[in-house]
This record gives structure tokens, C-alpha cells and sequence, in this order.
């Protein structure tokens, strides 16, 4: 197994490799010319990070990896216009991978060119033995189910982003319904002379107060899940539990932590309204 540090794809990641000629370099993906073209414009597209078997990418490598490909493949058309384009990646030394770095490469093709591709005269399996490997394929499938497309994705983190802006619109109508009840308590327990009131009013506060935590505490957990689908983590696609963006083990509860208490949406709001109304009820009581 060759290292990173060994690895000659990697220098041209790193720029350490001050020959190479790099097409493009980005957060996830580099793309350059190889040292032996086979065509003109022969060009490779690799994963930044130390990865030698296909396998192993993540889900957001593969995804990354794709778009690179696919957009490689149109700049090569459109600067060179080829009759036609190969995209050949290959795992393992015996399918003939040469540098353990997962590589993809885009191949323009001209009738003229030198590059040959020659597939078996015959087929490997016959029909019966197609359907059994077609079954074996199928029956570990559902474990690479990770692999989510950018659309589903897209429409994944919609989802949540509804769900986390349902939960900011909820705060703030517990907000704007507590100011007229904290309002038309308080001012009748002033006049009225009336503790039980004001004591409705502090209740009121507690109540839309911990309503308000709770709403705060599932947009932060729903906002944890959108950066994990986001991220490409595993997560089933269109799942909407946000559990699933918490560790492992960790209990799912509607009442609000500490952090989500004393945070500037809630504690700013509804610590002086329930300060007030304790002061009015020491002021009943001692006047």
C-alpha cells in the first residue's frame, strides 16, 4: 500500500509537484494531465484526499467526484471537440489501476487516434448465470443505499429548511401572543390589587417561555440534521428524524436544555417579563 507521502497524485494535490499541469484545483478535487497522455486532452480527476480503492470514497467524495468528471468531460468537449469522450476508472492492480489513488480518466477520442478499447468476443455468463449474480448484486444493494442523487438531496435539505423555518415562525408567535396576555394580566393585577393575576401572568410566562426553549431546541436539532445530509453523512434519504444528526445513544426529548433557556431568543424575552411579575407580586404583597 503506497502512503500519501509516496503517492504522486497526492504531490500534485499538495503542489508539491512542480511539473505537474494541473487543469484545476479545488476544496475536494484536483484535475491534471497525466505524464503519458493517450489522447490530446487526456486529463485525470482525482479526490484530494489519499483514497486507493473506489470503494472507500464517501458518499460526498463520489458526489464531488462526479460532478468533476462530468464537468471535466464538457470543458474537453468544448475546447477540443472530439469525436467522442472515454471515462475509464479502474480498482486493483488487475484491472490495471498503476497508481494506488483512485483516478478517473476523461479520454477525448478521434477515429485516428491511438487509444484501443477491446471488449471479449464472448460474453462471460450466460442468462442463468447472469440472473444468480444479478441476485447476489441485488441482495447486498440496499446496504450501499447511502448514496443519495443531488437532486434527492436537494430536495432532503427543502425539507428541513421548512421544517427549521416552521419552528423560527412558531417562536415568534409565542412571542407576539405572550406581550397582549403578560399585557392585560399585569395591568389588571396592578389596578385590580389582584395577586392571583399576576400570578396567571408569571405563569403565562413559564409556559410560553419553556413552549418557545422547545421550539428553539428542535430548530437547532433539525438545522444539526440539514448540515449532516448536507454533508453527505449518512443519514436515509428524507429522513426527518433529527436524531440521527445527534451521537449515538443520545435521548430524544421535548424539554428544553439549559443552553436553549438562557440563549439571547429566550432568556432576553421572557426573564424580564417574569421578573416584572414577580415584582408585582412582592409589591401587592408589601404594600
Amino acid at each position: 500500500m503506497v502512503s500519501a507521502a509516496a503517492c504522486p497524485f497526492c504531490a500534485i494535490v499538495t503542489g508539491d509537484d512542480a511539473d505537474a499541469r494541473v487543469v484545476y484545483r479545488g476544496q475536494q478535487v484536483t484535475v491534471f494531465f497525466p505524464l503519458e497522455p493517450a489522447t490530446r486532452g487526456h486529463t485525470l480527476v482525482v479526490p484530494n484526499r489519499h483514497v486507493a480503492d473506489l470503494t472507500d470514497l464517501t458518499a460526498a467524495e463520489s458526489r464531488d467526484l462526479g460532478e468533476a468528471v462530468h464537468r471535466t468531460a464538457r470543458a474537453v468537449r468544448a475546447a477540443l471537440s472530439p469525436e467522442g469522450l472515454n471515462v475509464i476508472q479502474s480498482t486493483g492492480a488487475v484491472a490495471t489501476q498503476s497508481v494506488p489513488h483512485v483516478h478517473f480518466h476523461v479520454v477525448p477520442r478521434w477515429s485516428d487516434d491511438r487509444m484501443t478499447l477491446r471488449w471479449p468476443a464472448e460474453a462471460a455468463e450466460d442468462g442463468p448465470a447472469q440472473d444468480r449474480t444479478l441476485s447476489a448484486i441485488q441482495a447486498v444493494l440496499p446496504a450501499e443505499a447511502g448514496v443519495v442523487s443531488t437532486e434527492d438531496r436537494r430536495q432532503h435539505l427543502s425539507f428541513i429548511q421548512a421544517v427549521i423555518t416552521r419552528m423560527s415562525q412558531a417562536s415568534s408567535s409565542s412571542k407576539s401572543w405572550l406581550l397582549p396576555i403578560v399585557t392585560l394580566t399585569f395591568g389588571y393585577a396592578i389596578t385590580h390589587k389582584s395577586i392571583v393575576v399576576a400570578l396567571l401572568g408569571c405563569l403565562a410566562v413559564l409556559v410560553f417561555g419553556v413552549l418557545d426553549a422547545n421550539y428553539l431546541k428542535q430548530e437547532r436539532a433539525f438545522r444539526k440534521l440539514y448540515d449532516e445530509v448536507a454533508a453527505g453523512h449518512a443519514v436515509p434519504p428524507f429522513s426527518m428524524n433529527p436524531a440521527l444528526a445527534s451521537p449515538a445513544g443520545t435521548k430524544v426529548n421535548y424539554w428544553p436544555d439549559w443552553p436553549d433557556v438562557r440563549s439571547w431568543a429566550v432568556a432576553p424575552v421572557y426573564g424580564p417579563l417574569l421578573l416584572a411579575g414577580v415584582g408585582i407580586i412582592v409589591w401587592l404583597i408589601c404594600r
